[in-house]
């Protein structure tokens, strides 16, 4: 069942403001504070205004930030503008250096549109798939001009996803497609803007400028278009769970003593509690309980077992909470296992990851995407492109 690729956030309290005059228009920036601690979060909106004071003008489109301190590092972020409107929240962690830091914003009067050629005569028409690391999908079929050249518009998904386009009416030959994106392409902005925050606290002669515009230049956010590589996902004899498995399982997790289950490919898994449950007659000689004082238990051979979230060591009453809908798959380690205390058992269970090759059909030409940065995001300066 395809479900909303992005939620965004709206409707933020924010009490400081600065505005930039364009050809364009004008592009308001508020925050919610301007002097913060590590730890704290940045709540942001940027508001755009057409040249002649009509606000959202503009339905669709798209504002890129630069955040840069003092010690020139730099990171790009990318939100959605609909109506007039892009908001979001940055969380300050506690490594962030402190310091006078500088937000630009320039408007792209873009959403984000794929355009691509198929080398191919006579298509007519192609089928797309775009499925994020969320493990969201959406499809359509797309219409191809008599040369060749296709478009699909506004899909709005978070961070980074995959793009595949295979033939309609059965059609399994591999397609020779070339796409770039939009939001990836050379352009200047129609409107800039520039704030300024303070992580710490800041000297008292610093405080005053923290009010005021900075200077922004449209020039920043420009930058040289790209077409997309592509990969081919060539027809494959391995299950879905063992792609998976060959993907993400590493080191003793990969002992070909452990047993394989795939929950994704399993359409009654959903109708079960916990994956405790699940497990319950599935494994020979694995006992598991789902109830008690720590959320369930399981023994194996009378040893007891220990859990593994994504490889990671986690007491049986936090497996025990998750999702049946977020997991993918599920290996078993009878004992004993190399990495449990006392020889026991293990019981190593993987989250699904989302746009990843494997889960799309063989003979589909697969691109990687950018989308737009998450609404909720982690203020991270180590790059410098989004």
């Amino acid at each position: 069942m395809k479900r909303m690729l992005f939620t965004l956030c709206t409707g933020l309290l924010m009490t400081v403001a600065v505005q930039a005059q364009q050809e364009g228009g004008r592009l308001e920036i508020q925050l919610s504070k301007n002097v913060l601690q590590p730890g704290d979060s940045l709540s942001v909106t940027v508001h755009h205004t057409d040249s002649i004071a009509r606000a959202g003008s503009l339905s669709l489109a798209t504002v890129e930030l630069m955040i840069e301190n003092e010690q020139g590092q730099r990171t790009r972020l990318r939100w959605p503008v609909i109506n007039g409107q892009a908001s979001g929240t940055l969380y300050l962690p506690d490594s962030l250096p402190r310091g006078r830091y500088v937000l630009l914003a320039g408007l792209q009067e873009r959403f984000f549109e794929v355009i691509g050629k198929i080398e191919e005569a006579n298509i007519g028409r192609v089928r797309a798939m775009l499925l994020t690391k969320t493990g969201d999908w959406d499809e359509q079929e797309v219409a191809v001009g008599p040369d060749g050249t296709f478009a699909i518009r506004n899909w709005l998904f978070e961070d980074n996803a995959l793009l595949a386009f295979s033939g309609t009416n059965n059609n399994k030959r591999p397609l020779n497609i070339r796409i770039s994106t939009r939001l990836d392409s050379s352009a200047s902005p129609l409107a800039v803007a520039g704030r300024a925050f303070y992580v710490g606290n800041p000297p008292s002669a610093a405080e005053p400028a923290l009010s005021g515009p900075v200077e922004a230049s449209g020039a920043l956010f420009a930058g040289e278009g790209t077409e997309l590589p592509a990969v081919i996902v060539r027809s494959t004899n391995k299950s879905r769970a063992q792609q998976y498995s060959d993907e993400y399982v590493r080191g003793m997790f990969q002992s070909g003593d452990g047993r394989l289950l795939s929950v994704m490919d399993d359409p009654s898994a959903l109708g079960f509690q916990s994956i405790l449950s699940y497990l319950q007659g599935r494994v020979a000689g694995l006992q598991v309980s789902s109830s008690g004082f720590n959320g369930g238990s399981a023994r194996w051979r009378g040893s007891p077992v220990s859990f593994f979230l994504d490889e990671v060591r986690v007491p049986a009453q936090q497996v025990a909470t998750l999702p049946m809908a977020d997991i993918a798959i599920v290996k078993a380690f009878p004992p004993p296992f190399m990495g449990t205390q006392g020889g026991g058992g293990a019981i190593a269970i993987y989250t699904r990851r989302g746009g990843e090759a494997a889960y799309y059909p063989a003979n589909r030409q697969v691109f990687r995407v950018r989308g737009y940065t998450p609404a909720a995001v982690a203020l991270s300066l180590d790059r410098l492109s989004m």
